[in-house]
This record gives C-alpha cells, sequence and structure tokens, in this order.
C-alpha cells in the first residue's frame, strides 16, 4: 500500500511539472536545456563482463585505523587556522599524468558518515582509470578523526559553515598538492556529495575562487533530493532517539549495519562501519558524530537545494537510490536536459557503498562526457587522395 501511495503522488508530481512546463510555453518563455548543462544520457551499461570481482575487506582486523591504506595512499592532516580545525584526509594521486586530462574526484561525505565511507569507490575509480586519475575524500568538522584546533571554541554545523570548510579544505589540496603533481591544463576536477555532502558540494561549485572553479568539469550528487531530505529531518529525532550510539565490539556494530540493510555489502561494511565509531582501550565501540547536537542547524541544510542544482552553470549528474522521491523542480529540471539522472534501483542510501562498481562507471562516463579536454577533433587537412 505504501509503495502504491508513493507512485500515486510520484505520478501527480509529473502531471503538476508538466503542467508547469505547459504554462511556461504558454508565456513564450525558452524551455530549451542552459547550454553549459549536460544533456541527459543513457545509462551506462553493467555487462558482467565490465565488472571485476570485488575484493573483499573481511580478512582484515575489525576497527583497524590502517584499513584506509587498502584503498586511498596518503592519510593527511590539514590544519586550516581560519577554519578552526585539523581535516582529517585521505587521498591517492596519479601513477602517471600521461593522458590528455587527468580527473580528480573530491568527495564529500554524508550527516554521521565519514571519509572513508568513499573507500570502495575509490578502489573502483582508480582501479578502472588505470591509475590515470586523483581521489580524495577527508572527514568533516563533527565526523571521523577531524577536530578543533582550538575546542574552547564554539562549533556550528550549518550549510554555509560546512562548504566554507570544503572551500577551504580544496584550495589547501590545490596549493599543498594538486598543483606540483598535476600540470594545470591537465587537471579536471569532479566534485561528488553523498547526501548532505551534495547540498554542500552544490553550494560550493559558486562560492569557489574562479581559477579553481574553472577546472571544474562538473558535479555529481548521490541520493539527495530536497523535499525528501527535509521530510527526513521530521523524524531524525526519533530515528536518533532508537538507534545505538554504542556497541560491545566493533564486530558488534558492522554485524548490526548489515542486518539492518543500512550497510549491503559486507565489504563495504569493514572498512566504512569502523570509521564511524572511537574504540575504547577495552574494545567498546562508540558512536563519534552526535548528530542530535547538530539539531538547531538542520535546517539550513536543504532548503532551495533543488533549485541550486538545476541551475548550477556546470554539468550535473543526479544518481538516486530508488525513483520515487524526485520533488518538482528536479522532475522540471529533468525535462528540460538541465542534468543527468540515473537510478539505481538495487542500492541502499549509501550508494557510493553499496554499489562502488556501478557508482564508478557511471562517474567515469560523466567525467568523459563533459570534459572538453578528452575531445579529440579528426583532420583531413593536408592529407591528399
Amino acid at each position: 500500500m505504501a509503495n502504491n501511495l508513493q507512485k500515486q503522488l510520484f505520478a501527480k508530481k509529473f502531471k503538476d511539472a508538466e503542467e508547469v512546463l505547459r504554462t511556461m510555453d504558454d508565456q513564450g518563455n525558452d524551455a530549451a536545456p542552459d547550454t553549459e548543462s549536460d544533456d541527459l544520457g543513457e545509462l551506462p551499461a553493467f555487462g558482467c563482463g565490465g565488472i571485476r570481482p570485488r575484493r573483499h575487506a573481511s580478512s582484515m582486523p575489525v576497527g583497524d585505523n590502517d584499513s584506509w591504506r587498502k584503498y586511498f595512499a596518503v592519510n593527511e592532516m590539514f590544519a586550516i587556522p581560519e577554519r578552526n580545525f585539523k581535516f582529517n584526509t585521505y587521498y591517492k594521486l596519479p601513477q602517471t599524468t600521461n593522458a590528455a586530462s587527468i580527473p580528480v574526484f573530491i568527495m564529500h561525505h554524508g550527516a554521521g558518515s565519514s571519509g572513508l565511507t568513499f573507500a570502495p569507490l575509490a578502489d573502483e575509480l582508480y582501479t578502472r582509470l588505470e591509475g590515470k586519475c586523483g581521489i580524495f575524500s577527508f572527514d568533516a568538522r563533527g565526523h571521523g578523526e577531524t577536530v578543533p584546533l582550538d575546542s574552547t571554541l564554539e562549533v556550528p554545523y550549518d550549510l554555509a559553515t560546512f562548504t566554507a570548510d570544503f572551500n577551504a579544505v580544496i584550495k589547501t589540496l590545490q596549493q599543498r598538492i594538486l598543483q606540483h603533481k598535476i600540470p594545470k591544463e591537465k587537471l579536471s576536477i569532479v566534485l561528488l556529495g553523498h547526501s548532505l555532502g551534495g547540498s554542500i558540494c552544490t553550494t560550493a561549485f559558486n562560492a569557489m575562487e574562479s581559477a579553481l572553479r574553472s577546472k571544474v568539469v562538473g558535479v555529481a550528487i548521490f541520493d539527495i533530493v530536497e523535499e525528501a531530505a527535509i521530510a527526513a529531518l521530521n523524524n531524525m529525532s526519533h530515528h536518533l532517539a532508537t538507534t545505538p550510539t554504542s556497541f560491545a565490539t566493533m564486530r558488534e556494530a558492522i554485524e548490526y549495519y548489515i542486518e539492518k540493510g543500512l550497510s549491503n555489502l559486507r565489504s563495504s561494511a569493514e572498512v566504512c562501519v569502523p570509521a564511524l565509531f572511537h574504540k575504547t582501550s577495552r574494545g567498546k565501540a562508540v558512536r563519534i558524530t552526535d548528530l542530535a547536537s547538530f539539531q538547531k542547524y538542520w535546517h539550513t541544510w536543504f532548503v532551495g537545494l533543488s533549485s541550486r542544482f538545476v541551475h548550477l552553470p556546470t554539468s550535473k549528474l543526479l544518481v538516486l537510490a530508488g525513483s520515487d522521491n524526485l520533488d518538482k523542480e528536479l522532475i522540471i529540471g529533468q525535462m528540460q536536459g538541465k542534468y543527468q539522472l540515473v537510478v539505481f534501483q538495487e542500492s541502499g542510501h549509501f550508494i557510493q557503498e553499496d554499489a562502488p562498481a556501478k557508482a564508478a562507471i557511471t562517474l567515469i562516463e560523466f567525467w568523459r562526457r563533459n570534459d572538453n579536454k578528452n575531445v579529440v577533433i579528426k583532420t583531413n587537412w593536408g592529407q591528399w587522395n
């Protein structure tokens, strides 16, 4: 019955959106896609021949602080005094820059998660691109191993603050590492955000310094829709009250996430779940992020997201776990070809953990389609019959 109700609501949204479009046409408004926006593409093919066997992580020590080494090359703290934080980062640089374009995927996780949520996806991207790419992820304030420089100062968690952090981290990455490792004419950046991270990426793009923004070839967001996200916040307090904040062991935490369907791949859960918890001297796993303490900032996170995303002056990709939750703004944007939409029906909310291979293929095709450095113009100039 719930599924039927969702489908009825979804059908009504499409009908409402079509009426809006007809009104726009009657008024003479141009409904053509923005020339800088991404065209709607076909869903990528996921043939069995293109999927390599997953590397299972079940053999690694549970809660091992070095588990990141299987997915990233470097774990480094970025101390940024103007943000009053030391940001815990994970990254992997290209093995070679012998290519027309070197994509760097810069990722931002969602609320209550950590930078290691992208570990399985990072592995897939790096392997499929044969090391000709960069991968960067980090723990946002209040998450993972990121800590304040001065713990006596107030720590806000509003969207604007998260966004300023993200841009400061990207700028530090560029100045400290990328400009020395990747020729500037080859650098292509793809911003990727999951859930709240998608809202942050969408807001961060327009706030970036112009020189750095010019290197961004697209923004991709995973499983985040404004209307659904705001509705979910209304139930957040109940969810937090009924979710354990500690477990007797890290193994118990991992098994809980798998049994509750919060993590659909054991290999992903083995690396992603331990990053959410602090392991005490007695082996107890205690959750790091206290989302309840963020409550007064929740209202800032998603309001206006759909409009901001649709109108971003760059290529855009929205990947959803299920198609029943598009809001009117996104439906209209899709009808106008303003962004690419891909749906993974079999995935849970954490797409990067549940479907890392498909997500990697989708991101690579998105980058290749929208990076003009990949375009090869063939000519017959100078050739004689």
